[in-house]
């Protein structure tokens, strides 16, 4: 517990230092580039952990959840290619979490401000995560805690994996919530009967791509140029991330999110339009082939 206690007052540090207690990196690909971050779980795993949860035990647990912050919860199973780091995990079953991106780092421009509205955030959202962790033990299961700063695994395909939503032209998480207005953190439990909904077919939210491909706002917002927009061979566009041009954690820029539609209208609003798009699409076809049928 001392230890544990003592990471917790590094942490608060960082935070004072409008730092997110971890350096850039070239090779980085997803976060900030943080290849370790503290846990700050109060508890201890325990020896003989349990697997098996009741369904009124996962209402419960979504319940403290959402009233400590947590927008929504998906759950699905541990895959190599959303690994990052060449890292064991014990147990392969996950909840995964969002959280709403704070207003205030919405509405202040990239520079000091910002970076340390974002870095507080990450703080707020990982010591939730590690609550959430320390709930799971206390009720007899162990955890390991994936804080949202840090590069285990891809948020992003995590989260469309656990069908919360469907990853935009920008590599960030669109979701029926907050749209891309979120950040992800996950909890790697050894509750082997979560309760996975995971299409078998297509994710529900795969029509998000579609529409990305005839958007590119957030590659035209983009002050440094970290989407860069191409025209594939088949004339559709092609936006390309190129993370270390990116200032989303180094200067707390969110520009592309707030440009993104998804972000201005809401989910609904731009799904409704697609569908009523795609439905003039199809009777226009469908007249075309009557008169070549005649």
């Amino acid at each position: 517990m001392e230890n544990k206690e003592c990471e917790r007052e590094h942490l608060d540090r960082l935070v004072e230092d409008n730092n997110c207690g971890c350096e850039d990196t070239e090779d980085s690909m997803f976060g900030c580039g943080c290849d370790e971050y503290p846990d700050t779980s109060l508890l201890d795993n325990p020896d003989k952990p349990e697997f098996m949860a009741s369904p009124h035990f996962i209402e419960g647990f979504e319940r403290y959840a959402y009233l400590m912050g947590i927008k929504s919860i998906g759950y699905t199973r541990l895959a190599p290619e959303l690994m990052i780091k060449d890292k064991f995990i014990q147990y392969p079953d996950v909840i995964v979490l969002t959280m709403e991106i704070d207003e205030k780092i919405i509405e202040t421009a990239p520079g000091a401000e910002a970076k340390r509205l974002n870095d507080l955030f990450y703080k707020k959202f990982g010591d939730i995560t590690c609550r959430l962790s320390d709930y799971l033990r206390q009720n007899g299961f162990a955890t390991e805690t994936a804080h949202p700063l840090e590069e285990i695994v891809n948020y992003s395909l995590l989260g469309q994996k656990a069908g919360l939503g469907f990853i935009g032209k920008s590599n960030i998480l669109i979701t029926p919530e907050l749209g891309p207005r979120q950040k992800i953190s996950a909890i790697f439990v050894s509750i082997v009967n979560l309760p996975i909904k995971e299409a078998k077919g297509d994710n529900e939210h795969s029509w998000i791509r579609e529409y990305c491909d005839k958007c590119g706002k957030c590659a035209k917002a983009c002050p440094e140029k970290a989407l860069i927009q191409t025209e594939g061979c088949h004339g559709d566009k092609e936006i390309e991330f190129i993370q270390e041009l990116c200032i989303g954690c180094s200067k707390g820029c969110t520009y592309c999110i707030e440009e993104c539609p998804f972000d201005q209208k809401g989910y609904d609003i731009i799904k409704n339009r697609f569908d009523r798009i795609n439905a003039r699409k199809g009777r226009k076809i469908v007249k075309a082939l009557n008169r070549h049928i005649k």
